[in-house]
């Protein structure tokens, strides 16, 4: 269905490339930043987890998400042309 629906809308499907296991192309901005921002937090519940992450997500100013879709066809580049090799850090 999901397919179908896809072909009508004559959208062009983007492949998902090879990628490294610690790195997907579609996160690697978002939880790069989230990671900083939890780091060496401890929390008691799911619910303060939870809290933590709304309030890191309402800081972000759409700018801060634009940043993140702008770098992302570089990044997938990177991915691709390493054909699934580790990211080098």
């Amino acid at each position: 269905m999901t397919g179908w629906t896809l072909y009508k809308l004559e959208w062009d499907l983007m492949q998902h490339p090879p990628y490294s296991p610690d790195m997907a192309s579609s996160d690697f901005y978002l939880f790069s930043h989230l990671h900083l921002n939890l780091d060496g937090a401890i929390f008691n519940s799911n619910d303060e987890v939870m809290n933590e992450v709304h309030l890191f997500l309402d800081s972000r100013t759409p700018q801060f998400f634009a940043e993140g879709i702008e770098k992302f066809p570089k990044r997938k580049k990177m991915i691709v042309d390493l054909n699934g090799d580790y990211y080098p850090h």
